[in-house]
């Protein structure tokens, strides 16, 4: 078995689901060479159907109790047989098309830890085709802690292949009930990989939807989001602590991600209508014990040089609050 697609399920719209798995096996991969494993995470009723409507299909549903995409994903990350791994999310879709042929052709031929690819963002009214007639540029293979260095790493598990193989070697997981659980995940996972390949294929359509996750912006749900990003920040502070053997490449690109997570969870307080004090205060208290605030000098970027000179004092936040729309931008 070559590649395993995981899907974490939750309480969906059966046509949601279904227009995911349909999406996967109308791609021109042979049915022995992959398989899609459905992790059901405690949904009010169960997908059943699954086993009936693809019973001609080498896909398996799973199902647990509710703990989350961490839980689901890291059940099925336990269960897959392949020698690659693909997380989709049920609500999403695969692009059709060969795009993904050549870049499973080229993990076969190069054997890369992780391979990562490119998405684009649809509403669920678009179903957009993609061209068959695409040729696929690919990088040359570098560690994952170099690309973390040199780019900004994103969030999301599902923007790339990964060896499984390298999961089990580590044994990377996705912490559970906690949100922002992927980054975690991400940021130690390119920290440990020895090779890494991208392409400007465009394989994943993230489908913009009303009731999903990423669409929530309860004034509840948003503080969660704030607090269980710190707790992610002091996770990955505890996890640096661990890794005193690491090589110059590693800590540097450890470094680029934990300092852009500190920015992302700042920009998350300001967009979420928090005070100057406030954002000073909880910065002081989460961030400034593990090194993580004042923001370090660094050459990321000019944006993240004049948002650190901005960030790292009271009349510089005071003035961001001033500057920052008191709202979270719409984004996946």
């Amino acid at each position: 078995m070559f590649l395993s697609i995981i899907i974490p399920h939750y309480n969906l719209p059966r046509e949601l689901l279904e227009r995911c798995i349909d999406s996967i096996t109308g791609l021109s991969i042979a049915n022995d060479g992959y398989e899609v494993i459905i992790v059901d995470d405690g949904s009010q009723e169960p997908p059943l159907w699954v086993n009936t409507s693809y019973a001609d299909k080498n896909i398996r549903l799973i199902t647990t109790p509710h703990g989350g995409p961490g839980a689901a994903r890291n059940r099925g990350i336990l269960e897959a047989k392949g020698t690659y791994l693909e997380f989709v999310d049920a609500d999403d879709t695969i692009n059709p098309g060969s795009e993904h042929k050549q870049c499973i052709d080229k993990l076969r031929e190069e054997k890369p830890q992780i391979m990562h690819f490119n998405y684009r963002i649809v509403t669920t009214e678009k179903n957009p085709k993609h061209s068959n007639g695409k040729h696929i540029h690919f990088s040359n293979t570098i560690s994952g802690a170099t690309y973390m260095k040199e780019h900004n790493l994103s969030g999301s598990p599902c923007r790339y292949f990964v060896s499984r193989e390298l999961l089990l070697e580590k044994n990377i997981r996705f912490p559970e009930n906690i949100l922002h659980e992927d980054e975690e995940f991400n940021t130690i996972l390119h920290f440990h990989a020895r090779t890494l390949v991208y392409s400007n294929a465009t394989l994943y359509n993230y489908c913009i939807r009303q009731g999903s996750t990423t669409a929530n912006n309860s004034t509840v749900f948003e503080a969660k989001r704030i607090n269980d990003m710190l707790r992610i920040i002091e996770r990955l502070a505890n996890f640096r602590k661990t890794q005193q053997q690491c090589s110059n490449q590693q800590s540097k690109g450890f470094e680029h991600k934990f300092t852009m997570l500190t920015v992302d969870v700042i920009l998350n307080m300001l967009y979420n209508g928090m005070s100057a004090n406030e954002i000073i205060k909880k910065c002081n208290e989460h961030l400034a014990p593990i090194g993580a605030y004042p923001l370090p000098p660094a050459s990321y970027s000019t944006k993240y040089r004049i948002f650190r000179l901005f960030a790292n004092n009271k009349y510089g936040m005071k003035l961001l609050r001033l500057l920052t729309p008191s709202r979270k931008p719409q984004k996946r």
